[in-house]
Formats: C-alpha cells, structure tokens, sequence
C-alpha cells in the first residue's frame, strides 16, 4: 500500500457554504476537508482557535467547534464495507486536565437517513463486481459542540478520529472566551 499523504489548510475557513447548506448533510466535501493525495487512512482538519461565550458547556448555537474528517480505505477493510464513516470514533482530550471525550461519527448526521432505509431482501442476489481493489472515500464535517458535552471553559484540546488501527493526524484546537462587544 501507497504511503498515506495528505493535504490540510488550518487557517482556511470552516464556515459552512451555501452549498453544504442547502443539502444540510455532514457528510460531502467542504471547505475546510482535507485533501487525500495517495495511501489508505483517516486525515482531520479543524481551525486552530474556537470561541465561545457563557455557560457552563459548549453551546453548538455559540460554539463552532468544527472537526472535518476524510477517509480512504480499501472496500471491506476491517469488514466494514464501503461506510467506513459509521464506525468512525471522534475523540477530544483536554490537554490541562487530561480528560478524554468521544463520540461515534454517526452523532454527525441531522437526520434519520439511516433510520428509514429498509434492509436489503434476504434473496437478493450477490452483486459481481469485485471491490476487492476499490478504494472508498468518505466525508464529515462535525461540530463537537454539539456531538459532546464538553464544559465551556479556556483550554487546549487535541483533537483525531480513529478506526480500529488507524488514527488520523492529531490537531490542537484553543477554546477561547469570545471578547464582550464594546
């Protein structure tokens, strides 16, 4: 296998556009999703500083803790099929404290996509193509507001995602008390 390279822009911005906006779906590629040159594994991007106002936790009205995932596996790895993205872990850890916090990536989704698929009938038959070489790419954008119950205070989280034995890239996000307005 290739070796795993990636591309990243943490100074980019993490707004949501008008075009992920209109579909409202955490999982296309944004602005602000890293880019995978070559290679299988799991790359995260997220801005460097994230404010918040008052409050004994993050809100995700105020806080935009934003974590964009990007995965390349092959077809089946881990006998995951082609949705590697659902069993995807999101972890943050306090780098004062040491306090760890995670979610499952499927926290991610806003609506009940998954809940209202029907299963594939028992006599379908196998299809025949063979994926045995077919590489998967899977996008999220995530806001860990939201996903975790994470206390609004100033301080220093690292951030990754895993999946069974790949880790991501490991990045380190400020929480910063936003400035009163004048």
């Amino acid at each position: 296998m290739t070796e795993f390279k990636f591309k990243i822009d943490r100074d980019g911005s993490f707004e949501p556009e008008a075009f992920w906006l209109r579909y409202n779906n955490p999982r296309i590629d944004t602005r602000g999703t890293p880019e995978i040159i070559s290679g299988v594994g799991i790359a995260i991007n997220a801005p460097r500083e994230v404010q918040f106002s008052e409050g004994p936790r993050l809100s995700p009205k105020d806080a935009q803790f934003i974590v964009c995932v990007a995965t390349r596996f092959v077809y089946d790895m881990m006998g995951c099929g082609s949705s590697f993205m659902d069993h995807l872990t999101l972890v943050v850890v306090d780098a004062r404290t040491h306090q760890e916090y995670s979610a499952s990536a499927l926290l991610a989704d806003n609506s009940n996509i998954r809940d209202n698929l029907e299963p594939f009938p028992r006599d379908m038959a196998e299809p025949e193509t063979d994926h045995t070489n077919t590489t998967i790419g899977e996008f999220l954008r995530a806001n860990l507001a939201k996903m975790l119950d994470l206390p609004a205070v100033e301080t220093e989280y690292i951030v990754y995602a895993s999946l069974g034995p790949y880790r991501s890239n490991t990045l380190t996000v400020k929480l910063v008390r936003r400035k009163p307005s004048p």
